[in-house]
């Protein structure tokens, strides 16, 4: 079943002097304080703060609203377990509190689009600015980022460089030596598998990997045969019966 798009925001614990009941968790000032102060990556602003539900908010950016779930002082949101860590250890961010940013739910339809995930994204990397924030986890691939990693990487693609193929999606090395992909399935509908080419190390299988990653993400996944690949590489390309998984290989 596919994942929900949803940015995950972990808190670091409040030191054992500040009391029982602090939480480390933002509350609805300090979101409105960073709205405040958005537009480097994309402008936002608080456009729902219901009055029976204090703990959530609605933010609004380019058109397109998104839910800001798990603010102090109510309970932190329940996320999935990170799988896979980029910038900082899995262990930086257990027992962590979290709050958790989905798109609104008229959007609920269109949360794979690229024009949605890149304002989730940037509204991440405005997000990034809340003190206390020890990393950003994406949903759909497991993964966490240090607050740092993720907004170099993710304003990078902002600005048209390379999608961020180890942190919206992941590798898992397989047994025999190939990559697949976590998590690209959400954007394509399948995942990616490739195969090494006799003699390559793990590194440059990866390295290559990534680089499909992002010319599937913008272009769209490929069907069966024979394609050219990023560095003039011939790609032998095959598509499991449920459609759900490229394999990809290369001439020994």
């Amino acid at each position: 079943m596919r994942r929900e798009a949803g940015l995950t925001l972990f808190f670091s614990v409040e030191p054992a002097n500040a009391g029982p009941c602090a939480i480390a968790r933002p509350d609805v000032a300090a979101i409105a304080s960073v709205a405040a102060a958005s537009g480097e990556a994309v402008p936002f602003s608080i456009s729902h703060r219901p009055k029976d539900h204090p703990y959530w908010v609605e933010l609004l950016a380019l058109g397109l609203t998104f839910d800001l779930r798990g603010l102090a002082p109510g309970v932190g949101a329940e996320v999935a377990v990170a799988r896979h860590a980029f910038g900082l250890a899995l262990d930086d961010v257990r027992g962590m509190e979290a709050m958790v940013l989905r798109t609104g739910p008229h959007l609920a339809s269109a949360d794979a689009l690229l024009p949605v995930v890149r304002t989730m994204a940037a509204l991440g990397c405005e997000l990034a600015a809340l003190p206390g924030l020890a990393g950003i986890g994406w949903e759909p691939a497991g993964t966490v980022m240090a607050p740092d990693y993720f907004r170099r990487t993710v304003r990078a693609w902002l600005d048209g460089g390379p999608f961020p193929g180890l942190g919206l999606t992941a590798l898992a090395r397989r047994p025999d030596g190939a990559m697949r992909s976590v998590g690209l399935a959400f954007f394509t509908g399948q995942e990616l598998e490739l195969s090494p080419a006799v003699g390559e190390g793990p590194a440059d299988t990866a390295r290559l990997a990534v680089r499909l990653i992002h010319d599937l993400v913008e272009n769209g996944p490929y069907t069966g045969g024979d394609r050219e690949g990023p560095g003039g590489e011939i790609l032998h390309c095959s598509v499991s019966a449920d459609r759900t998984l490229l394999k990809v290989r290369r001439d020994s």
